[in-house]
C-alpha cells in the first residue's frame, strides 16, 4: 500500500511540475510549436557555436508577460579581418498566431581603418 502511495505522489508531482511548466511558458509567451527568437537566430547562424572570435547575444521582449516583440542582437567581434572589427546583426520578431516571425534583420560593421572606426555603420568597410 505504501508504494501505491509514492507511486502516486510521484506521478501527482510530476503532472503538476509538468502544468506549471506550461503555465509559465505560456506566461511567457513561450510557444512549443514554434521556434523562439534567440532559437531561429542559432538556426540562421549556426558558425556561432563553433567560430573562434567572441560573440555576444542578447534577447530582448517588448514586456516581461506575454511578450508581442522580440530582438536579438549578436555581436560578433575579434573578427580574422582587417578592415572589420566587429559585425552587429540585429533581428526583430514579432510573434502573430503564437509564432515568432522575423520580420526585421540589420548588419552594422566597426571598421578596423578608414575615417569611421568608432562607431557601426550599414556600409561595407573599406
Amino acid at each position: 500500500m505504501l508504494r501505491v502511495f509514492a507511486l502516486t505522489a510521484l506521478l501527482a508531482s510530476l503532472t503538476a511540475c509538468a502544468t506549471t511548466e506550461n503555465l509559465f511558458n505560456k506566461a511567457k509567451g513561450v510557444v512549443h510549436s514554434s521556434y523562439t527568437p534567440l532559437e531561429q537566430v542559432l538556426k540562421v547562424q549556426p558558425n556561432l557555436e563553433s567560430e573562434l572570435n567572441t560573440v555576444e547575444i542578447r534577447q530582448v521582449f517588448n514586456r516581461v508577460e506575454a511578450p508581442t516583440a522580440a530582438q536579438v542582437t549578436v555581436l560578433e567581434s575579434g573578427l580574422l579581418d582587417d578592415s572589420v572589427s566587429a559585425i552587429r546583426t540585429t533581428y526583430q520578431f514579432k510573434l502573430v498566431d503564437e509564432q515568432w516571425n522575423l520580420v526585421d534583420k540589420k548588419a552594422a560593421y566597426k571598421c578596423s581603418r578608414g575615417s569611421n572606426t568608432k562607431t557601426f555603420q550599414t556600409a561595407v568597410c573599406p
